[in-house]
């Protein structure tokens, strides 16, 4: 990062760096000199400075060639140009020069652009070191395990990240399919944008060009602000829309007409605008057996299943436990403040032992349980997972079927029938108990033969 008010001047003609020097230094800031572009990058490969002021024209290499060279930095460059070259300072600022300022150079201006300049380039710093604590974090967050159902995850990963192809990533609920989406994200071209997430089974039908194309003030009653749609957001990025299975018919339909051309037209405004965006779909549904039943568009299922990935459930890949365990620690140390603790054989034992129908995620439930029973430091003891998954297990002794589609799909259609019957049968309120849109609470009746426990509206 760039040294406090530390300016480099590059200037051919001594009096006019020695006069620089003197107006910057009445106004507080430091200033490096160079009579050269040769010089100027000797001073640039040893300090660090806060903007470089240069003359435009210098005998030989001139302030051009130097902003050239300094492609890819975020150090932001000021041109000094006299009467005669304004149409070429022009040209320097297409080129990524920050501004310029006209000889005789007066102080108050030239102070007001190097303010202006050392913010500018203070806020590319920090936009950089948001951006790498980014891709840190989502590399702290990779997919664990080195079992050759993850190494193929991997493998399809590496594949298809440096595309812009669309992906679909499928798999029960609790693998890892966000984790997925965020490691194509790293790996392609997209990587400095935005990664935007939306859970498509929580945005209500009627608000779904609002929410994706975005809408102008006025254009709908409480529109009172203009806002960007999620479109809009990811822009440059990756846009991973969850649940995508929840989406309406007409949704559907108007999401395909995005994909197919790559337009959309904000809410209100009669300009067409182009997508810049790399979808990822993901689901924890077979979509074409969906599609197969007449809930999904086929057309929008083959626009989406370009480069299809599927996530193993963790019974497929026990030996990766231990590997995936000691990832879950580092996360749940960070979010409960207490020290990781550590996993025995007879530990690790248990734990592969298990089925996992919950797959990663109740594994992670699991052992922050034993991490805060356990006690801060202490290595988790078998005999307490035990008690725990024991637990488990007898929470859902009452579904036989030990298929795990069976009693995932069995213990949703109880969740969805309960909320029908603690909201008397209303479909608004049930919806709102299960935590979803009341419009994509018909998919979840139709689909569990429901329909008939819902009188109420």
């Amino acid at each position: 990062m760039a040294q406090p008010d530390l300016v480099l001047i590059v200037e051919d003609e001594e009096f006019v760096r020695d006069s620089l020097v003197e107006v910057l230094r009445v106004h507080g800031i430091q200033a490096l000199t160079a009579e050269s572009v040769d010089r100027a990058e000797t001073l640039l490969a040893q300090e660090s400075v806060s903007v470089v002021l240069t003359d435009l024209r210098m005998p030989g290499r001139d302030g051009l060639e130097l902003l050239r060279g300094m492609e890819g930095s975020s150090t932001p460059v000021i041109m000094l140009t006299g009467h005669g070259t304004v149409d070429e300072a022009v040209a320097a600022m297409k080129a990524g020069a920050y501004d310029f300022v006209q000889k005789p150079v007066d102080a108050e201006q030239l102070i007001l652009v190097l303010r202006r300049a050392q913010e500018h380039g203070r806020l590319l710093d920090e936009v950089q070191r948001l951006r790498n604590a980014m891709a840190q974090q989502r590399e702290e967050r990779a997919l664990a395990g080195t079992s050759a159902p993850m190494a193929q995850v991997r493998r399809l990963i590496e594949q298809v990240g440096p595309t812009d192809a669309t992906v679909l990533v499928t798999g029960e609920s609790g693998t890892g399919k966000e984790l997925v989406a965020a490691g194509i994200h790293a790996k392609s071209g997209r990587v400095q944008g935005p990664l935007v997430q939306v859970n498509c089974a929580a945005i209500p039908e009627s608000l779904f060009e609002s929410e994706f194309f975005g809408h102008r003030r006025g254009a709908f009653s409480g529109a009172h602000a203009d806002r960007d749609g999620r479109l809009a957001e990811a822009e440059g990025g990756t846009l991973v829309l969850d649940e995508i299975e929840t989406l309406a018919p007409d949704v559907q339909a108007k999401l395909l007409r995005v994909l197919e051309n790559g337009e959309y037209q904000v809410v209100g405004d009669s300009r067409t605008r182009k997508m810049d965006v790399r979808i990822i779909a993901v689901s924890n549904e077979d979509l074409a057996a969906r599609v197969e039943a007449g809930d999904f568009r086929r057309d929008l299922y083959y626009r989406l299943n370009v480069f299809p990935i599927e996530m193993p459930p963790l019974r497929d890949h026990l030996e990766d436990v231990g590997e995936i365990a000691q990832e879950l620690f580092a996360r749940i140390q960070a979010r409960i403040g207490t020290p990781a603790p550590s996993l025995g054989e007879e530990a690790l034992a248990e734990l592969r032992s298990y089925t996992w129908p919950g797959n990663v995620r109740e594994l992670r439930n699991v052992l922050e349980r034993a991490t805060i029973l356990q006690g801060q430091g202490q290595p988790i003891e078998a005999d307490l997972l035990r008690t725990i998954l024991k637990g488990a297990s007898a929470s859902s002794k009452s579904l036989d079927d030990l298929d795990l589609r069976s009693r995932s799909e069995a213990l949703e259609r109880e969740l969805v029938r309960e909320a029908l019957l603690r909201a008397d049968g209303s479909k608004k309120e049930a919806a709102r108990l299960l935590g979803i849109d009341p419009k994509n609470l018909s998919y979840y009746l139709r689909k569990h033969n429901l329909q008939g426990e819902s009188a109420a509206g």
